[in-house]
């Protein structure tokens, strides 16, 4: 009877690990980051602005990964809507991704993201307003 109950016991406590298995699909790696690029300050942008988002990896600080960019050409007006593509598993997605923006013009940069903006598996198919602030001078 003894032997019967520890057999049970270890039985029971192999199988009790099996609970925290994520067991949902993984999801398609190929994926959009879609939103607007707004100033901090609302203003109108000279007609030769060029306004840069990316989507990175900086899980490893000595060599952050660029998964996609898009830039706009000769934006005068805002919000600047964008559309990155990037691949990305949702391991990935997990950890975080961030979201840089940048705009430039009169050859120099003039706004860029001051603050991360943080990009997971709960936001990434959403649409998202990144805010960009002037660049000290």
């Amino acid at each position: 009877m003894k032997l019967l109950r520890l057999f049970l016991g270890l039985g029971a406590l192999a199988f009790s690990g099996c609970g925290h298995l994520d067991l949902t699909p993984e999801g398609d790696p190929n994926r959009f980051l879609a939103g607007t690029v707004n100033l901090r300050m609302p203003m109108d942008l000279p007609a030769a602005a060029s306004v840069l988002v990316r989507v990175v990896d900086n899980s490893r600080a000595d060599a952050p990964q660029i998964l996609g960019e898009q830039t706009s050409e000769r934006v005068n007006a805002t919000p600047v809507p964008f559309r990155v593509e990037f691949r990305a598993e949702d391991a990935v997605l997990r950890r975080g991704l961030n979201v840089e923006a940048r705009v430039s013009y009169g050859g120099s940069l003039r706004y860029y993201t001051a603050k991360a903006v943080g990009l997971n598996l709960g936001n990434y198919d959403r649409p998202m307003v990144v805010v960009v602030d002037p660049v000290k001078r």
